[in-house]
């Protein structure tokens, strides 16, 4: 019987991603859906997984000019911001519980995200952001716990350098194609990608490989003296 969704992605938490990539291996898909080691976390220890909301952003035709006045700049900043959020607006329609924010500007390193939206969208459900480009506030967003991985740190802004190109949609993010409602993972090692269709077979490899890591991980520790931790238990969680 099918697992369901809120199932499947409780199950696939208590994985690390070694585990799950050995399962993708297992399946004989070898590197698929493994981003590049250019995406990482903004601080250790972030670990997420959910199902994968795609964003696309494209190269703006237009640019900044010059202001004169605060109240100028807030105009056009405005106005360059509603070109860009477009996907915002669409996201707070919808139901974000369990989805991981995967953005494609490129490689642009500008921040489409900073320390109000993520705390914006995490309140709607989201539960992680995977962006080929750069998040900034980078010291705000890690006070507020904002789970980023990112391939660029930055302070530039996207607005007035990149627009709204897509929602839901086929994307590419840091060498590798998501699609809607695929199973996207990540912690300390780095992002990795499961088809959805495929994710059962790999959790079943995964879980196999992991309880054979904690029986022989335990022995370690007894033999060293170290006391047993939560890693030796993940799958009890």
């Amino acid at each position: 019987m099918a697992m369901t969704d809120k199932e499947l992605i409780q199950e696939i938490r208590k994985c690390r991603l070694a585990d799950l990539s050995d399962g993708m291996d297992a399946l004989g898909l070898v590197n698929v859906g493994s981003m590049s080691t250019e995406m990482r976390p903004l601080r250790p220890g972030i670990s997420f997984a959910g199902f994968a909301w795609t964003v696309k952003l494209v190269p703006a035709q237009k640019t900044f000019h010059a202001c004169k006045t605060v109240e100028e700049y807030k105009k056009m900043n405005g106005e360059w911001c509603s070109d860009v959020y477009t996907f915002a607006k669409i996201l707070k329609q919808e139901d974000m519980t369990d989805k991981v924010l995967v953005i494609d500007q490129g490689g642009y390193p500008g921040g489409v995200l900073g320390s109000e939206n993520t705390m914006d969208y995490k309140l709607r459900g989201v539960v992680g952001y995977v962006v080929d480009g750069g998040c900034r506030d980078s010291y705000e967003c890690n006070r507020q716990q904002a789970n980023v991985f990112c391939t660029k740190r930055t302070f530039h802004h996207v607005s007035g350098r990149l627009v709204h190109g897509g929602v839901n949609i086929p994307v590419e993010c840091a060498g590798v194609t998501v699609n809607p409602g695929d199973i996207v993972c990540a912690d300390d090692d780095g992002v990795l990608v499961i088809p959805r269709d495929r994710a059962e077979e790999v959790l079943m490899f995964a879980k196999a490989i992991l309880e054979d890591d904690m029986k022989v991980r335990a022995q370690h520790y007894e033999a060293l003296g170290f006391e047993p931790d939560e890693t030796l238990n993940r799958l009890n969680d």
